[in-house]
C-alpha cells in the first residue's frame, strides 16, 4: 500500500515538471531577448530576425521597447554600416552608457576605441593607440596622459580623475590607427565606416537614407567641411563617413608600403599636426579621395547654438556634437516618434527639430537667459571707454543709445532694425541678432547681472511662412 502511495506520489511530481516544462516552453517569448547580441565582439555576427510588421497598439511598454529595437536593427541599410565611436577612459562612465542604450542597440556592427584596453560591462573597448611605435607611446610629451592611464590602470585608480590632462594632444593620434583597425575587423558586408565621438548625437533613420543615395564601391569621404592651410577635411566631432571604396584605396596603399614603414610616415606628420581629422584628409587625399563636403547634414552645432535659418531648414539632421548625454537620449527619443508615425523612409528635417525642441522655448521672452544674439552690439560708455568708442556711440541713433536702458528699450531697438528677429539685454549693454537662435540659462554665480532674452514672434512667423514649401534638400 505504502509502494502504491509513493507511486502515485512520483507521477503527480512528474506531471507538475512536466507542465511546467511545457509552460516555459510555450512562453518563451516573454522571457528570452527578441534578438542575441554580442556586445563583446567588435562586429556582431548574430542572426537577427526579420523586420516585424507596422506597430500595432501595444499592450506592454516594455513590448514595445522589444519592438522598436527589432526595427532599427533590420531598417534598410542597417545591416551595411559599421559605428565606429572614438571616446577616452577618463569620460567613459559619464558618456558611453547613454549610446549603448540608444544608438548601439540598433547597430549589428560597431566598434569603441579608447586610449585604455578594458571591458565595459560586456563591451569590449579597443586601445586606439595600441599599434602607435613605442618611440612615442614611450617618451613623446603627447603621451604623457597616455602613460598616467596605463599606471592608474595597473594600480586600480580611478582614470576618470585624469580627465582634461592633455587629452586633447593625445587625441589626434587615435584617428588613423583608429581606421586600419576598424577596416581590419569588419565583416566583409560592411560597406560603410561612420566615425563618431562620444559628444556626438546621431541620427539612425537619417544616416541610413543618406548612405542609401549612394554607391559605397565608390571612394567617398563625407563630412562638414574645416580648413588648416591646404588642407579641406571633416570635422572629427561632427562624424565623418567612409565608404568601402575609400577605405580599400588607403588600406591596399598601407599595405603597398608596407604596414611599419606606412605608419612611420604618419606617425611623424601626426607629431607636426595639431588634429588627426586633418591628417586623415592628407592619408586620404594621397590615394585621391577628397573630401565630399556633407555639411549641414554632418553638423558642429547643437540645437542650442544652431542659426535657424534657411541654410538648414529643409535639409536632414543627421549629426550635433558638443551634445551631452542627456541631449543624445533626448535626440533619440525624438527620433523614435518621428519613425513611429513616419516609418524609415521619409527623414526628418532641421525644421522638425525645430518645431520639436526650439519653438516653444522662444515663444516667450525669458529671464537669465543667453540667446546669443550677436549681429550688432551697444554698450553705454563709462569713465574707462575709448575716445573710439565714444565717437562710436555719438553716431548712434537715440533708438540705439535708449536701448542699454531697459529690456524694453532694447526690444524696440531690435524692432527699429528690419533684419532683427531676436535681442538681449543685461546692465548698460543691448544686443541684436539676424537670426533665430536658442541659447542657454544665464544663471550666474557671485553676479547680479544677467542677461534676458526676447524673440520677435510676428518676424519669426514670417520666416517660418517664407520657407514654408520644404523640399527636402539632400544635397546642401
Amino acid at each position: 500500500m505504502a509502494t502504491s502511495s509513493a507511486g502515485v506520489f512520483n507521477a503527480s511530481k512528474l506531471a507538475i515538471i512536466f507542465a511546467l516544462l511545457c509552460s516555459l516552453y510555450l512562453f518563451r517569448d516573454i522571457w528570452l531577448p527578441s534578438s542575441p547580441t554580442t556586445p563583446v565582439h567588435a562586429t556582431s555576427t548574430a542572426s537577427t530576425p526579420q523586420s516585424s510588421a507596422p506597430h500595432e497598439t501595444e499592450s506592454a511598454h516594455n513590448h514595445t521597447l522589444i519592438s522598436q529595437h527589432v526595427d532599427c536593427l533590420n531598417a534598410p541599410g542597417a545591416d551595411r554600416v559599421m559605428i565606429v565611436l572614438k571616446t577616452g577612459a577618463s569620460e567613459i562612465y559619464e558618456k558611453l552608457p547613454t549610446h549603448l542604450i540608444t544608438l548601439f542597440r540598433c547597430t549589428q556592427h560597431y566598434l569603441i576605441f579608447s586610449d585604455l584596453p578594458q571591458t565595459y560591462s560586456d563591451y569590449q573597448i579597443h586601445d586606439a593607440l595600441d599599434t602607435v611605435s613605442p618611440k612615442y607611446k614611450d617618451d613623446h610629451e603627447d603621451f604623457e596622459m597616455y602613460r598616467k592611464l596605463q599606471k592608474y590602470q595597473r594600480e586600480g585608480q580611478n582614470v576618470a580623475k585624469l580627465k582634461g590632462e592633455k587629452g586633447w594632444s593625445l587625441d589626434k593620434w587615435k584617428f588613423l590607427p583608429m581606421m586600419h583597425e576598424s577596416y581590419r575587423l569588419a565583416s566583409p558586408d560592411v560597406d560603410w565606416f561612420v566615425y563618431i565621438e562620444a559628444d556626438t548625437s546621431l541620427s539612425w533613420t537619417n544616416l541610413l537614407q543618406f548612405l542609401g543615395r549612394m554607391d559605397p564601391r565608390k571612394p567617398l569621404y563625407l563630412g562638414a567641411q574645416n580648413v588648416i592651410g591646404p588642407t579641406t577635411f571633416a570635422h572629427g566631432g561632427s562624424g565623418f563617413i567612409i565608404s568601402r571604396g575609400a577605405a580599400k584605396r588607403i588600406e591596399d596603399r598601407r599595405r603597398k608600403m608596407g604596414g611599419r614603414a606606412y605608419d612611420d610616415r604618419w606617425e611623424l606628420s601626426t607629431s607636426l599636426s595639431c588634429c588627426g581629422d586633418e591628417v586623415v584628409a592628407r592619408a586620404l587625399v594621397e590615394v585621391d579621395v577628397d573630401l565630399t563636403p556633407s555639411w549641414p547634414r554632418l553638423q558642429g552645432e547643437t540645437v542650442d547654438t544652431l542659426d535657424w535659418t534657411e541654410k538648414h531648414w529643409c535639409t536632414p539632421a543627421i549629426t550635433w556634437h558638443h551634445v551631452s548625454p542627456s541631449q543624445v537620449d533626448s535626440m533619440w527619443r525624438f527620433q523614435n516618434e518621428w519613425v513611429k508615425e513616419n516609418g524609415w523612409s521619409k527623414p526628418y528635417l532641421y525644421r522638425d527639430v525645430f518645431d520639436g525642441f526650439v519653438a516653444r522655448h522662444i515663444s516667450v521672452n525669458r529671464t537669465s537667459w543667453n540667446n546669443l544674439s550677436k549681429d550688432r552690439e551697444f554698450i553705454a560708455p563709462d569713465g574707462d571707454s575709448s575716445e573710439k568708442s565714444r565717437e562710436s556711440w555719438e553716431k548712434l541713433s537715440d533708438v540705439e543709445k535708449n536701448s542699454v536702458k531697459s529690456f524694453d528699450s532694447c526690444a524696440e531697438a531690435c524692432l527699429a532694425w528690419d533684419h532683427c528677429i531676436q535681442f538681449m539685454h543685461e546692465n548698460g549693454v543691448c544686443k541684436l541678432g539676424k537670426d533665430v537662435r536658442l541659447g542657454e540659462t544665464d544663471e550666474r554665480h557671485n553676479s547680479g547681472n544677467t542677461w534676458s532674452s526676447g524673440w520677435i514672434q510676428d518676424r519669426i512667423q514670417g520666416m517660418r511662412d517664407d520657407l514654408a514649401d520644404c523640399n527636402t534638400n539632400w544635397n546642401h
